[in-house]
């Protein structure tokens, strides 16, 4: 059961972090870096998103607690939101829950966009925070379980954009696509659940 919880929690993360369908905005701002600095790039940008994502899984229900907020009502407006990046992946769009024209063109302009805008808000942005807050509300043992989904991720981010531009030659355009899209598919039946169960719970709290 643990195993299967895991996964479902791992998936869910995996898609909404999104490595892949980072790729060519990645290597946009990276084009004229040599190899060991988008090395050092990419470890700072992951271990930022997982600062980030590790503070709130400890910390969201804590969050929800100061400002009122019940868990189902969470789950609501989380599924929402996910699927809302469901559906703009499914049109294989760059969702703007992530990035803005407005950043993305800040970012080309940087020195260092480890932190900013790879790290916050591309990988960790509002909808993988929300994920991991939707989960770890359920117990604690969800939240050491997303902890390692958060962490497997994000080595896997790793090793995803420090390959970036031999893996966006493999796939192409037409390959990226269809990845994202088959994502955003799985993204959106887990942002329905996320729905299903909130509607549950405030069921049981009436």
């Amino acid at each position: 059961m643990m195993i299967v919880d895991f996964l479902r929690i791992f998936v869910a993360i995996f898609i909404i972090v999104d490595p892949v369908g980072l790729l060519p905005l990645f290597i946009a701002l990276t084009h004229n870096y040599s190899k060991k600095r988008i090395e050092r790039t990419v470890q700072l940008a992951c271990l930022t998103a997982a600062f980030v994502l590790i503070i709130f899984a400890f910390a969201g229900n804590i969050i929800l607690e100061i400002f009122g907020v019940t868990i189902p009502a969470f789950r609501i407006a989380g599924g929402i939101i996910v699927f809302i990046v469901a559906l703009e992946m499914l049109q294989a769009k760059r969702t703007r829950l992530k990035t803005t024209p407005e950043e993305e063109e800040k970012g080309l302009e940087q020195e260092e966009v480890g932190i900013v805008p790879i790290g916050i808000p591309m990988l960790a942005g509002p909808g993988a925070i929300t994920t991991v807050v939707v989960f770890t509300s359920s117990s604690q043992e969800y939240t050491y379980i997303t902890v390692v989904a958060i962490i497997l991720t994000l080595l896997l981010t790793f090793f995803i954009l420090k390959q970036a531009v031999f893996i966006h030659r493999i796939l192409g355009p037409t390959g990226l696509n269809i990845f994202t899209r088959l994502m955003g598919l799985i993204l959106a039946v887990i942002s329905i659940q996320f729905v299903i169960d909130g509607i549950k719970g405030f069921l049981l709290l009436s």
